[in-house]
C-alpha cells in the first residue's frame, strides 16, 4: 500500500466496520422489515440501532435462543413481534402457530422439516393451526425477524416449561 492508497483503505475499513454493525447490517431488508413490523423505515433504524447493544437480547426459556422485543405499528396489535438469534445447529422444537406467523431471515439458514431452506431476505409465511419444528444451519447463527399471534409447544415436556416461565 503506498501513501496515496492509505486514506482510501482506512476509507474502507471504516465503512467496512460500519456495515457490519446493526442497523447497517440489515440496510437490504429496511423495507421489507417495515412491511413486516408496520412501521416506518426510520422506525426500522431506530429499532435496530437498539437492538445493536448487546444486553438488548434476552434469553428465552430455550438454550441457545436470544429475543429483542419489538414494538409493532397499529395494524399488528396482539401480535408477538420480535428478532430472534438462534445458534448454529440448534433444533428448534416441534410447535403449533395459533395464528399466522411470518417471519423473514436477515442472516444465516434453517430448514423446516419439509426440507424447505429458508435463508437471508427470504420470508417464511405459516398459517394459523399450523405445526412445524427447525434445525438452524451449522456456521453462523440465524437471525430473523417475527410476527406471530400465538405459539405452543406441541411435546409434552415443552408445554409444561411455557407454562412455568410465563
Amino acid at each position: 500500500m503506498t501513501d496515496d492508497t492509505l486514506p482510501v483503505a482506512l476509507g474502507a475499513n471504516r465503512l467496512l466496520a460500519a456495515v457490519e454493525t446493526l442497523p447497517l447490517r440489515y440496510a437490504p431488508f429496511f423495507d421489507a422489515l417495515a412491511t413486516l413490523w408496520d412501521m416506518s423505515e426510520p422506525e426500522v433504524v431506530r429499532t435496530l440501532r437498539e437492538a445493536g447493544n448487546p444486553s438488548t437480547w434476552r434469553r428465552a426459556a430455550l438454550p441457545g435462543v436470544r429475543l429483542v422485543t419489538v414494538t409493532p405499528g397499529p395494524r399488528l396489535r396482539g401480535a408477538e413481534v420480535r428478532l430472534v438469534r438462534f445458534r448454529p445447529g440448534l433444533r428448534f422444537p416441534r410447535h403449533r402457530h395459533d395464528g399466522p406467523e411470518s417471519l423473514l431471515v436477515l442472516e444465516g439458514r434453517y430448514q423446516d422439516e419439509t426440507g424447505r431452506t429458508v435463508g437471508p431476505g427470504e420470508r417464511h409465511e405459516m398459517p394459523a393451526g399450523s405445526e412445524h419444528a427447525l434445525r438452524v444451519e451449522w456456521g453462523e447463527p440465524c437471525v430473523v425477524a417475527t410476527v406471530q399471534f400465538g405459539m405452543q409447544f406441541t411435546g409434552p415436556v415443552l408445554r409444561a416449561l411455557s407454562r412455568l416461565v410465563r
